[in-house]
């Protein structure tokens, strides 16, 4: 009997050190990946007389959003390792960031295409689709965030 709580915790040991180079692995993996992209935009605003002010800009400002959205995502693992629990509000906030980076790239390609093509009508759909989108995941942070002040407030008294 003494021998199965002992093997369940060298299971448990091993998991956790098993999580933890996932974890770390990850980390590494998406540091990297956001170096690459800072370095890529870098290079793209040296190359702005080539390409133009308004593509480098649009360029530029597609990249420091991605860069946004992989730093939460190492934000979110850092949280998930700490307190090994899985906490919304991280995925509500690359959600957000994801529909506007696509808003603007939706925003970009209506504007060099000919207006009432069917192409057109399906791009201002999709713009009206991921707005209604970023309302919802705005309203599910806000509720997220609510309660879980709500439970501080309630834990603390």
């Amino acid at each position: 009997m003494t021998q199965e709580p002992k093997r369940e915790q060298k299971l448990s040991l091993f998991v956790d050190v098993v999580q933890r180079g996932v974890y770390y692995g990850a980390s590494a993996l998406l540091t990297l990946t956001i170096v690459m992209i800072f370095v890529s935009t870098v290079m793209n605003i040296l190359r702005v007389s080539e390409v133009g002010i308004l593509q480098t800009a649009l360029t530029v400002l597609d990249q420091v959003l991605l860069i946004f959205i992989f730093v939460e995502l190492l934000d979110t693992i850092g949280i998930v390792a700490r307190e090994h629990e899985i906490v919304a509000e991280p995925f509500l906030l690359v959600g957000i960031i994801a529909v506007v980076r696509r808003i603007l790239s939706v925003t970009a390609e209506a504007g060099q295409t000919a207006t009432g093509t069917g192409e057109f009508q399906n791009l201002t759909t999709e713009l009206g689709v991921l707005a209604a989108l970023v309302i919802a995941l705005g309203i599910a942070l806000y509720v997220t965030r609510r309660t879980r002040r709500r439970e501080r407030n309630t834990e603390s008294s």
